[in-house]
């Protein structure tokens, strides 16, 4: 069945929501990861990051919001307790009575839009749960023809991008939006699928430039970097270079996933497609982000900048990131964002997305290039929404800055694939009583500190999110670290917790957090 038109009337609905803040409406939250499965494959504990939307519950701060946030199992209590700790405005009590959790008791792998379609008494639950249809939408990580159809099934617009408009969110699509729109993109090649569209890409490249030491190949639908590989020429002839490269591409390509190897990823290739572009990668290179948002009839703004921490045995894979991107570039990606960004508007894109660049330093010549647009929430967008719900400033488009409400700036480092398997034994309150009683996490007197989510990772596979929030970046790389060395002190053989009920001292001491309108 094509279900285009009926949610074409439906998102023509969407502007209207939208822009009436303080009436009467529902969001409802399904933080579905749904991509592609060999990907997903590549994340441990890949199923927590359904609770990386939880910073939606920052639009229970409007009264007459209603927040339905659906996962594949229950949330930890402590869990969804400590979101609320990290929105200080929020009227705890008033707050509660308007969030429902529904979970579909289903840890399998499958993605939860899935498992909610599959089941009539979960569209059905999700239905009732719903007080006022004519003035509810959707939000998701990602759309894809599944949330499309769940927005049709539900009568409900969503706010994200038409899956009709995902090719451009991919590697090669994104390239050709980003070079008509004027944006530049580095010398490379769309379209490779074979191996055959692979060694012929690969010797483009290199015979465009013949100072290029290497090149990277992106599987088309791949995220955070996991389908990234890297191609040295190093040592190679400087003609008939396309037997040679042939011969080498099993011993030279160097994948991103330790979970990929050449036989693998060339079959992935073969599946998704991809693109071979110049890997700028001068000494002083940087890899900063723009984060994007487009609502109906305002267009395209810019939400924050970041630098990202990319690492792995390729150099490729993503994270953490830094909050704000470096000042030398912060203004030029912005620029180019925003271009890019009209573009896509003018495409019908809408809801959350980012932009990639890499920038060369001043002595490589300085050249700023995007990289890909991803047409979804990625890894900066809850550290964002962390620090808009726990500092309640503003971020300065003008200088690309969040301020507190005093006017001072503030900055953070973020990851949400801080592992370690000891981090087994802890529990969300242990994590939490370790930052309070060593001094670092999150106050509201002094807007500094950290913050943590996808705590329910813990149990799991001893993973968690963390968002470092401080005056400057030095200061915010130092509590990301001494957070670290912390937790590890705490999960290490032999040491004991300290004794006390954890809550009691959460609200007694952490910075008054939320005690002004806690149970209002």
């Amino acid at each position: 069945m094509d279900n285009s038109p009926i949610f074409d009337r439906l998102q023509n609905s969407l502007g209207a929501i939208l822009g009436a803040a303080d009436a009467e409406q529902t969001v409802i939250v399904v933080p579905s990861l749904t991509l592609h499965p060999d990907e997903l494959a590549k994340i441990p504990g890949v199923m927590h990051f359904e609770e990386r939307l939880l910073f939606m519950l920052s639009t229970l701060t409007q009264p007459a919001t209603r927040v339905i946030y659906v996962t594949s199992e229950a949330l930890d209590p402590a869990v969804v307790e400590y979101a609320f700790d990290l929105v200080p405005s929020l009227p705890r009590r008033h707050a509660r009575q308007r969030l429902t959790l529904l979970d579909c008791a289903d840890p399998g792998p499958t993605p939860l839009t899935e498992k909610i379609l599959a089941s009539p008494d979960q569209l059905d639950r999700l239905r009732r749960s719903v007080p006022a249809r004519g003035r509810a939408h959707l939000v998701t990580y990602v759309s894809t023809p599944l949330e499309q159809s769940l927005a049709v099934a539900l009568g409900m617009p969503l706010y994200a991008c038409d899956p009709a408009l995902s090719e451009i969110g991919g590697k090669s699509g994104s390239r050709t939006l980003l070079r008509d729109a004027g944006v530049p993109v580095p010398a490379g090649v769309e379209g490779v699928r074979t191996e055959a569209d692979l060694v012929a890409a690969l010797a483009t490249v290199k015979a465009a430039d013949r100072a290029t030491r290497s090149a990277i190949v992106k599987l088309n639908d791949s995220f955070a970097g996991g389908g990234n590989a890297v191609f040295s020429f190093e040592g190679g002839p400087n003609r008939d270079l396309e037997p040679w490269i042939r011969s080498e591409l099993p011993r030279r390509l160097t994948v991103a996933s330790p979970a990929d190897t050449w036989e693998t990823y060339g079959e992935k290739l073969l599946k998704m497609g991809g693109i071979v572009e110049r890997f700028i990668d001068s000494t002083g290179t940087v890899s900063p982000s723009v984060q994007l948002e487009i609502t109906p009839g305002t267009g395209a703004r810019v939400v924050s900048t970041h630098d990202q921490i990319l690492g792995g045995p390729s150099g490729q894979m993503f994270l953490g990131c830094v909050f704000p991107a470096h000042p030398a570039a912060r203004r030029q990606i912005q620029a180019l964002a925003l271009r890019a960004g009209k573009a896509l508007a003018d495409r019908g894109v809408l809801g959350h997305l980012s932009i990639d660049f890499v920038v060369e330093p001043a002595t490589a010549g300085g050249a700023c290039h995007a990289l890909e647009i991803n047409l979804r929430m990625g890894g900066a967008t809850a550290p964002t929404f962390l620090l808009r719900g726990l500092v309640q400033g503003e971020f300065d488009e003008a200088t690309g800055e969040y301020r507190t409400p005093e006017g001072a700036p503030r900055c953070y480092q973020a990851s949400d694939r801080v592992q370690n398997s000891a981090y087994r034994g802890l529990t969300p309150d242990d994590v939490l009583d370790t930052a309070l009683r060593a001094g670092l996490l999150y106050s509201n007197a002094r807007r500094t500190g950290v913050a943590f989510y996808m705590l329910g990772a813990l149990a799991d596979v001893g993973k968690l999110g963390l968002v470092a929030i401080e005056t400057d970046p030095g200061r915010a790389e130092l509590l990301y670290h001494r957070t670290i060395a912390a937790l590890d002190g705490r999960a290490a053989p032999g040491s004991h917790p300290p004794a006390g009920p954890l809550r009691t001292t959460l609200d007694d001491t952490c910075g008054q957090l939320g005690r002004d309108h806690a149970d209002a």
